[in-house]
C-alpha cells in the first residue's frame, strides 16, 4: 500500500483598498473602463471579480457585441445605473440591487442607454480566466480581439452591440 498525499492549494483571505486599485480604459468600447478586483491568482482560479463602469456621455451607448463564453459563467451585480442586457434572445433592464447571472454557453450582452447616468456593475467570472482578455485587449485591433477571445478564451462573438 503507498501513501498518497493530494497537494491542496490554500487560499488566503484577500483585501484590496479602493485607492490602490487601477482603472483601465477598454479600447474597443468607447466609455467603458474596468478594475480587476480580486484576480484569478488570488483564488486557485476559482474566480474573479471585476468593476465595470460604462459612462454613455463619454461614448456611445453600446457595449459589447452579443457573446458566448464557452468556459465560464458570468455574474453581474449592478450597483448604479440601468443595464440593458440581452440573454439567450429576450432583452430587459437591469437597475442598482439587480443581479444578473449568465451560465456558461448563454448568447449575452449589455448597454447602458441612460447617456445622463453612468452605469457602475461588478462582473464576477467563475472559473477565472477571462478576466485577463480585458488587459490582453490593449493595443488590438478588433479581429484580432476576436480571435485571442476565441482561440485563448474560448470566448465567441455572434452578433452586434445592441442599439439603442
Amino acid at each position: 500500500m503507498t501513501n498518497h498525499q493530494e497537494e491542496v492549494n490554500e487560499r488566503q483571505a484577500i483585501s484590496h483598498r479602493n485607492e490602490e486599485i487601477e482603472w483601465h480604459q477598454v479600447e474597443h468600447v468607447p466609455g467603458e473602463r474596468i478594475c480587476i478586483r480580486v484576480k484569478g491568482e488570488d483564488t486557485d482560479g476559482a474566480y474573479a471579480i471585476l468593476d465595470l463602469v460604462k459612462d454613455s456621455s463619454y461614448g456611445p451607448p453600446y457595449g459589447p457585441p452579443i457573446h458566448i463564453h464557452q468556459r465560464t459563467d458570468e455574474i453581474f451585480r449592478i450597483i448604479e445605473g440601468k443595464a440593458r442586457f440581452h440573454l439567450d434572445g429576450k432583452e430587459f433592464d437591469a437597475e442598482a440591487g439587480d443581479i444578473v447571472v449568465v451560465p456558461k454557453g448563454t448568447t449575452h450582452t449589455f448597454a447602458n442607454f441612460d447617456s445622463d447616468t453612468p452605469l457602475y456593475m461588478q462582473i464576477t467570472f467563475t472559473p477565472a480566466g477571462d478576466e485577463l482578455a480585458f488587459q490582453e485587449c490593449v493595443g488590438k485591433s478588433i479581429d484580432e480581439i476576436i480571435e485571442m477571445s476565441r482561440t485563448k478564451y474560448q470566448v465567441i462573438f455572434t452578433g452586434s452591440p445592441l442599439e439603442k
